[in-house]
């Protein structure tokens, strides 16, 4: 399905929402926000708020209101990866 979309996308801009809710692990003060935690990936773009273009795509874990920047770094070590880059606002 990934491939259909992005070769239906050409180099055009667009984003993949998936809103849900992330474990609580309360002895580090983590509490999972179901209006603010998900995943969102940017096709052609590494803003968050779609700024500008760019040749690569974007993958962005929201976690909470405010974000919670270590907790998006523990999130992505689950699958072997890091955050890079600043935090950035996101929905």
């Amino acid at each position: 399905m990934e491939e259909r979309f992005v070769a239906a996308l050409g180099r055009g801009m667009a984003a993949i929402d998936w809103h849900g809710s992330w474990p609580d692990e309360p002895q580090a003060g983590h509490h999972g926000s179901p209006k603010y935690d998900g995943v969102q990936v940017v096709f052609h773009g590494d803003d968050a708020q779609w700024g500008r273009w760019a040749e690569h795509h974007t993958v962005f874990v929201h976690t909470g209101k405010f974000g919670d920047l270590l907790r998006a770094r523990k999130l992505a070590g689950y699958i072997g990866s890091d955050v890079l880059g600043e935090p950035q606002t996101g929905w």
